[in-house]
């Protein structure tokens, strides 16, 4: 099967941990299939980077197949006319559909957030007489559709897509609130790959060891504290704020630990101002944004993996934590209650720092570490493997209409 991927969501070689599960999911289709993937950017990132003589270049996978990737400029109007992004998406990317479709005839366009990116996804399908189907991460189906103008556009991609993917039952459910037909949305969930995101033989050598590789590059590990991981993009809805207060409780409770935010992302300045009003300068530690290839040994290292979201949809991180043996405190949002397993996982309401500060100390003080390690991990060749099947049927419903419609003409 050929298959046209589409998502500005996509990683390149700067930028590695940029939509990392969808790189593994190309990579993990590729193993079977031609894939194609579209990944554009936009045109203030690329300015940056031309004024820093910087180009884009495709990220190598390190053990799966290199997929080939173009990185087209995307024109539109920072933070106006969002509603519009979709025609100011497609008019940046369909010279590069109609060059690609000269020499790779897609059998199916797949697409990640379904807008803009799934509308022109749906776009460039049409275009190319093909199937359509979009996968959606969670804020694009949970708080876009609320946001005027923009909702409509969101509603009318799920309902005109041939298949909508979600990656839990729960952003499924919403889909289906959103007035789309639930024979079109099918939960496909996410995987990791068992190469990165593993545990070592015994518990105490899974941690001591991911700890001691990772105390060379940084001292503040050291010791004997325990050591608690954030790992996302540093943006309002991931609620940094109630983690540094939550981490601030833990120190008024004489608690020894290190709190390792991985990651960036525009509130970075803003978080690291409020952990030096809180006095935690010495218990926070900023680690920037982190490869796929380095996150295993953190989450090892990692007594308990933390988040502390406003919304979510089912966050890979906390998949990939509890496949690497390390137990993770949650807000309850989104799907994050189909994976928290009372044996390994604790659930606390968003935006309440003490309860969040009170479910860490429950880990710290538990077995949920020791019972992390009987979690199953699914793989991304099981998600892709799914996706394909999904799309050779959604090819097999388009022949069949088409077949139809030509009978009719004839009649």
């Amino acid at each position: 099967m050929n298959i046209l991927f589409l998502s500005d969501i996509y990683s390149d070689a700067a930028h590695p941990s940029r939509g990392a599960f969808n790189f593994e999911l190309c990579a993990a289709l590729a193993e079977n299939h031609d894939v194609r993937v579209i990944a554009p950017r936009g045109w203030p990132e690329v300015l940056r980077s031309l004024m820093s003589g910087q180009s884009y270049r495709p990220r190598p996978h390190p053990e799966g197949p290199n997929v080939p990737v173009a990185f087209p400029t995307y024109w539109y109007t920072p933070k106006i006319l969002r509603e519009h992004y979709g025609d100011f998406l497609w008019r940046s990317i369909r010279n590069e559909v109609r060059h690609l479709s000269r020499s790779f005839a897609p059998d199916a366009v797949l697409s990640y957030w379904a807008h803009p990116d799934g509308e022109v996804g749906l776009r460039a399908a049409r275009m190319l007489g093909v199937p359509a189907a979009v996968i959606v991460g969670g804020s694009d189906v949970l708080l876009l559709p609320h946001c005027p103008k923009r909702g409509a556009r969101v509603r009318n991609v799920l309902r005109a897509s041939d298949a909508v993917i979600t990656i839990s039952e729960g952003l499924r459910e919403k889909v289906i609130e959103l007035g789309v037909d639930g024979d079109h949305v099918h939960t496909i969930r996410q995987g990791i790959n068992p190469r990165l995101f593993f545990t070592e033989n015994r518990l105490t050598e899974n941690q001591q060891a991911a700890r001691a590789r990772l105390v060379s590059n940084h001292p503040a590990l050291d010791g004997e504290r325990a050591m608690l991981l954030w790992v996302g993009r540093m943006v309002d809805v991931k609620r940094l704020d109630v983690l540094v207060t939550a981490a601030a409780e833990l120190r008024r409770r004489r608690r020894e630990f290190v709190l390792c935010l991985a990651g960036d992302g525009p509130l970075r300045e803003q978080i690291a101002e409020m952990v030096s009003e809180q006095g935690l300068e010495n218990d926070v530690l900023f680690t920037g944004a982190l490869p796929p290839e380095a996150l295993g040994d953190w989450y090892r290292a990692a007594n308990a993996t933390v988040m502390s979201s406003d919304s979510e949809g089912l966050p890979n991180v906390l998949r990939e934590s509890l496949a690497c043996g390390t137990p993770f405190v949650a807000t309850d949002v989104g799907s994050i209650r189909e994976i928290a397993d009372e044996r390994y996982a604790i659930l606390v309401p968003s935006g309440d720092a003490k309860s969040l500060a009170d479910g860490l100390e429950t880990v710290l003080d538990g077995t949920h570490q020791e019972n992390a390690r009987c979690y199953d991990p699914r793989t991304w060749e099981m998600m892709a493997e799914e996706v394909t099947a999904l799309l050779d049927q959604c090819g097999a419903e388009n022949l069949s209409t088409k077949r139809s419609e030509e009978l009719v003409c004839h009649v």
